[in-house]
């Protein structure tokens, strides 16, 4: 608490982000909770991982956000509280690193939704149906363990010492990131290859599949629409890590580590945003409900 003094200026700036970025990740993502419910076009399992990504973003927004503001206000002041400031610093860890965890494993979970989705669409004759493995349950179930998981781990990393802790993060982090750029580059392979049989076949033998061809690119557009918050966790989640392996404790670092915080908190805010872009589905719903809403306060008004 004695050097923030000469973190202020950057503290002060952090502060300020976040608490803009704080109201834009409870806002989007509350909207997008509601869109994916009145959304019925897109399959059930789809909106349970979506919704699970969002919720967990949704408590960033709502908890560990303000907690972040709360610690970084607690260093500008430099309170002698300790007892208040380690609280606040335990609470954040723990409440920080499950959303975060649970927010990670749904994003991976969902490229492996999406792969599962695309590639038994072609296997469909030889293998069982996606319909038939990935069922509503099992992805269900699936979300609840991914839950229960973020707990256990965020909860082993307060325990232990912060190497122990980062190295928690980085380890899952790097897990998840790694999957998910295996996973997109077998479904850019997957659909190189549809691509090409598609156009060798004979016009006559593409006509009779023109439903499944019609399906199979409401497939890849999911793909792409995942993928694009693939690059998203990946630019917000990388910088956190390289200042962390170059040593978070030089003075250099400490400046860099708050702001890549708070680019790390911002990827809640951004992730609805790109749900909401390019799933069309997801932009009437949220049309249908501000429309809705304002019809409903003209109504109340010429009442």
């Amino acid at each position: 608490m004695k050097e923030a003094g000469d973190f202020s200026p950057c503290l002060i700036i952090n502060v300020v982000v976040n608490s803009f970025s704080c109201y834009t990740t409870i806002m989007l993502n509350i909207v997008l909770i509601f869109a994916l419910r009145r959304t019925s076009s897109l399959p059930k399992t789809l909106k349970a991982l979506i919704l699970s990504v969002a919720v967990s973003d949704l408590g960033i927004g709502f908890v560990v956000q303000p907690l972040y503001i709360a610690h970084m206000i607690m260093q500008i002041q430099q309170t002698d509280d300790q007892e208040t400031y380690n609280g606040t610093d335990r609470a954040l860890r723990l409440i920080g690193r499950t959303l975060g965890y649970a927010s990670f494993f749904g994003v991976t979970t969902i490229s492996v939704d999406r792969f599962l989705a695309i590639h038994l669409h072609l296997k469909h004759q030889e293998l069982l149906t996606y319909q038939e493995i990935g069922t509503y349950k099992r992805v269900v179930a699936a979300v609840i363990l991914s839950w229960i998981l973020s707990g256990s781990l965020a909860v082993t990393g307060v325990l232990s010492s912060e190497n122990v802790c980062n190295l928690i993060g980085m380890t899952v982090g790097l897990v998840c990131l790694l999957t998910m750029g295996l996973i997109y580059f077998k479904i850019s392979t997957v659909v190189r290859r549809h691509t090409v049989q598609v156009h060798t076949q004979p016009a006559q033998a593409v006509a009779p599949n023109e439903e499944s061809h019609s399906n199979f690119e409401r497939l890849k557009k999911t793909a792409v629409c995942t993928f694009y918050v693939y690059l998203l966790f990946l630019a917000c989640h990388l910088p956190i890590a390289i200042v962390i392996l170059c040593g978070e404790q030089m003075n250099e670092m400490k400046h860099l580590l708050i702001y890549a915080r708070t680019l790390l908190f911002l990827s809640s805010s951004l992730v609805p945003l790109v749900y909401c872009w390019n799933f069309r589905h997801i932009r009437c719903a949220i049309k249908n409900i501000l429309r809705d809403k304002f019809s409903s306060q003209n109504q109340i008004q010429e009442g």
